[in-house]
């Protein structure tokens, strides 16, 4: 429980701090569509273009029956490993539903950084006492 609440409040943080003052740069390693390596119960797809003044938007679908589920768009905010890396390789975006707040966070790499780990952190905010919890997924450019 301490675990997640740390990771959350990690997250949370780079999330506010990247909402003050966000960077858009090379983006051009996440433009594109990602599907899952395997069949998966949580997210099946990522697409992300660039929307309106260079800003990235990310599409998310998740697993669902008889077809994924499409979160609709967000912003992707993404991020270099240091203050002059403009190649940037990870980047986060938040989602809120009705009944939880997702956080998201993405990171490229692999040969011709052609792979995308996401990282899934749910927190439940409809009061049915369901864990709050976090999972990942690994996609493929397609």
């Amino acid at each position: 429980m301490l675990k997640t609440s740390l990771g959350i409040a990690a997250v949370t943080t780079v999330l506010a701090i990247s909402s003050i003052a966000p960077v858009i740069a090379a983006p051009r390693n996440f433009i594109g569509t990602w599907v899952a390596r395997n069949n998966t119960r949580g997210i099946t797809k990522v697409v992300v273009r660039r929307g309106p003044r260079r800003r990235l938007i990310v599409r998310v679908f998740g697993s669902c029956t008889p077809r994924d589920c499409n979160w609709g768009n967000s912003r992707l905010i993404t991020y270099g490993r240091s203050i002059r890396d403009r190649d940037h390789v990870y980047g986060t975006t938040v989602y809120n539903k009705r009944f939880a707040r997702k956080f998201l966070t993405f990171y490229i790499g692999g040969r011709g950084r052609r792979r995308m780990t996401v990282r899934q952190f749910t927190h439940f905010t409809d009061g049915s006492r369901r864990q709050n919890y976090s999972t990942s997924a690994v996609l493929v450019k397609i």
